[in-house]
């Protein structure tokens, strides 16, 4: 082969170039840290992983500063008690304002049902007809006006399911045994309809069983709801005397209603009234027993 320049250039292309030492495609030697040195991660092959910087010691308080953390505790717990403290009071406030309201409300509704009674007898110029018949029967006329108010609310022409007729509802057949009673000729069934006529049967009637069951308002007003038998029954199964029966004794719900309405309104012209009825032979007047509700 000749030595041209071409020929040299080739020869030396083919032939294989000596690596420097220290070159860049030098086999490079393992690195090896220092004694008592972690190997950087990224020469040992592992992944980098940042180390958190070392926190400082807390400071320990001194005197101090623990006498200010305590007064703060002191200091917070005085504040709890006293918003406690203060929740308490609007609450016992609070109920005790909401009991009043309760009283005042219900005084609201006692006054207000007590003017309506009032009015009512006022308005309907019976009460001089009420206190007539109530004297010459000996029953009190408050125990009379409230029989008329649960009846008929002092309607004159007022008419039941049952017929009964009039201010105190009086039955067909009771007002002809009334009649017959009193020695009323020439009756007719709708004399009931005249208010002085059914006024004078309806207190007789009531002073007639005012004689059978010693005056007792409860038993009284019973027996012109359900008859004077059916009371009488009731007595001699429930009572314990078998013959005094108490409101919350008498076994049907209509009646013992009936009695419970009569005995307020009976309360409520008592205490507008404060009269009581002479005693007829001996019997105890209504005014002399017990006026509220449930006796």
């Amino acid at each position: 082969m000749s030595e041209s320049p071409w020929n040299v250039k080739h020869a030396r292309r083919g032939t294989p170039r000596r690596l420097r030492p220290g070159g860049a495609q030098a086999e490079r030697a393992p690195y090896h840290a220092p004694a008592g040195q972690r190997p950087h991660a990224r020469l040992a092959g592992q992944p980098s992983r940042r180390q958190p910087p070392p926190q400082p010691e807390p400071a320990r308080p001194n005197r101090q500063g623990r006498r200010a953390a305590r007064a703060d505790r002191h200091y917070s717990i005085r504040s709890v008690a006293l918003l406690v403290a203060m929740l308490m009071l609007l609450a016992t406030t609070a109920y005790v304002m909401y009991g009043k309201q309760q009283r005042l409300d219900a005084l609201t509704v006692k006054y207000r049902i007590a003017q309506e009674h009032y009015r009512a007898r006022a308005n309907s110029g019976y009460l001089g007809l009420i206190e007539k018949y109530a004297q010459e029967y000996g029953v009190n006329p408050s125990f009379v006006s409230a029989i008329i108010k649960c009846e008929s609310s002092y309607r004159a022409d007022a008419v039941s399911r049952v017929e009964a007729r009039g201010l105190m509802q009086i039955m067909l057949d009771t007002g002809v045994w009334m009649a017959q009673r009193l020695k009323i000729n020439n009756y007719r069934p709708d004399m009931l309809f005249d208010p002085e006529t059914n006024i004078r049967f309806g207190t007789a009637y009531l002073a007639y069983l005012s004689d059978i069951f010693s005056g007792s308002p409860v038993m009284v007003a019973a027996a012109f709801h359900a008859g004077d038998n059916n009371v009488k029954r009731w007595a001699l199964n429930l009572a314990q005397d078998k013959k005094t029966i108490e409101l919350e004794q008498i076994p049907t719900s209509d009646t013992k209603s009936y009695v419970r309405k009569v005995m307020d309104a009976y309360a409520i012209y008592y205490e507008k009234d404060k009269s009581t009825a002479p005693d007829r032979d001996g019997s105890l007047s209504l005014a002399d027993r017990r006026l509220g509700p449930g006796q």
